[in-house]
């Protein structure tokens, strides 16, 4: 995108609506990072674990190994020890690192009450008079730094955005007779051109829901398309209304709608979120859902189309891209927290956050990233969407625990036959349980929310 088009910087989302050396953990994956490996006596040494995305895990590895080089050699003795950690670990590992008040001293977290839930568990140092604001005024959306501000304090970082997008194959949609040029934009244009895939001996839509991992990007293509504004799900969270309430759960029925028409393939509960994009990949479906674009341009270049979710629902937010920003955050056990405050700001340097675009694909949650530097149609549609015709996603407005264990068993149940109002009666159900085994954090989710 040229200058003449670029976005202005500080509206983009006016639609939003408001991830070395190995340590020595069990579960964790070290990542491949030197570290700066002449340690010699008086190095400080910062701990930094995090987790690089499913879609671009070998990309944002390997950036992020020469961005920790190039720290260390302008800040002489110093050294960075870089942990990554699988996605359905990520939340565990750092509550047991902050139990024992040990392990990271920089941290990264998925966003909204995935964090926050550490803020309130005594986990996470406000940044406040350790970042300079100016770093934390670069944040982009500025929206999205409100998320982690309680009490008056600040205490996370947005690192990056990450816009959750149906991807499909224009030379799939060619060879059923769709115009790849249109994607289906409402749920009849898409169990319409699911049929026609079918007919032409193609699986429409690849999917996975084994061990629950990405149906978070799945349910928040829909879950909020009633909806005016995400946040009207807090007081279903504090069991001032109901989830059975067809404004929250009609998205069940039309994920049974999907179900019932064969826009799935039919092992999808035997296959995880990496298996269905490696269907696409293959050319072996026609869609598939992502958060990053990059592998999938370089394998299918043109023939890869990007859009947004159906128009299933009557609110504001309905056909809306969903993002969520995830954060970074200084641990409040770290005894380095200048340090770790350093390398945060580092990483949010323009050099850095071109650098992790251009790796990844991802967008960084920052003004100063310079966005005429996309060089692909798609990733240039990607970004209008996410400007224009986004919300943030309904996990920074639902307690964290009742997402794997909730909203997330919703989804799986339905796809392996459960009444979508069976599945909604289910979600209500573990709500009122949380409400009653975590009383404090819902005291503590509720003065949040009211912030």
């Amino acid at each position: 995108m040229d200058g003449s088009t670029d976005l202005d910087r500080r509206t983009f989302f006016k639609g939003a609506g408001l991830m070395g050396a190995a340590l020595a953990v069990p579960g964790l994956v070290a990542g491949c990072g030197d570290g700066g490996a002449s340690q010699g006596a008086g190095t400080q040494t910062l701990e930094f674990w995090w987790n690089p995305s499913v879609e671009s895990a070998d990309q944002m590895q390997t950036w992020m190994n020469g961005v920790i080089k190039e720290f260390v050699a302008a800040n002489q003795g110093t050294a960075v020890e870089s942990t990554t950690q699988p996605s359905e670990q990520l939340a565990s590992n750092f509550r047991t690192a902050c139990q024992s008040r040990t392990g990271s001293d920089l941290q990264h977290q998925y966003s909204g009450p995935y964090t926050l839930q550490f803020v309130w568990e005594k986990c996470i140092a406000p940044l406040d008079g350790t970042l300079d604001a100016e770093t934390m005024g670069h944040v982009l959306p500025p929206q999205a730094l409100d998320i982690y501000k309680f009490q008056g304090k600040t205490w996370a970082l947005p690192w990056y955005n990450a816009p959750i997008p149906l991807m499909y194959n224009k030379a799939l949609f060619t060879k059923a007779g769709l115009d790849p040029e249109k994607p289906p934009a409402t749920m009849d244009e898409l169990i319409s051109a699911a049929a026609a895939l079918r007919k032409a001996g193609i699986t429409p839509w690849g999917y996975g829901v084994k061990n629950l991992t990405g149906i978070g990007n799945f349910s928040g293509m829909f879950n909020t398309q009633n909806l005016d504004d995400p946040k009207e799900l807090l007081p279903v969270v504090l069991g001032e209304q109901k989830y059975t309430d067809p404004k929250f759960s009609q998205w069940l029925t039309w994920v049974k709608q999907m179900i019932d028409a064969e826009v799935f393939n039919p092992d999808v509960t035997s296959l995880e979120y990496a298996d269905a994009m490696n269907m696409f990949l293959a050319g072996k479906c026609a869609f598939a859902i992502t958060s990053s674009l990059t592998k999938f341009e370089a394998a299918l270049k043109g023939d890869l189309g990007v859009m947004a979710p159906p128009k299933c629902g009557s609110g504001a937010l309905a056909g809306r891209v969903h993002f969520n920003s995830h954060p970074l955050f200084i641990t409040s056990f770290s005894e380095k927290k200048e340090l770790a405050a350093k390398f945060l700001a580092f990483l949010h340097r323009p050099e850095a956050l071109n650098g992790m675009y251009k790796a990844t694909g991802f967008f960084p949650a920052d003004d100063r990233f310079d966005s005429s530097t996309m060089n692909s149609p798609q990733d240039q549609q990607l970004w209008e969407l996410q400007s224009n015709q986004s919300t943030i996603g309904y996990q920074n407005f639902w307690p964290s625990k009742m997402d794997r264990e909730n909203s997330f068993l919703a989804v799986q149940a339905v796809f392996s036959g459960t009444a979508p109002e069976k599945a909604a009666e289910e979600v209500e159900q573990r709500l009122g349980a949380w409400r009653q085994s975590a009383a404090n954090e819902l005291k503590n989710f509720r003065a949040w929310s009211g912030s």
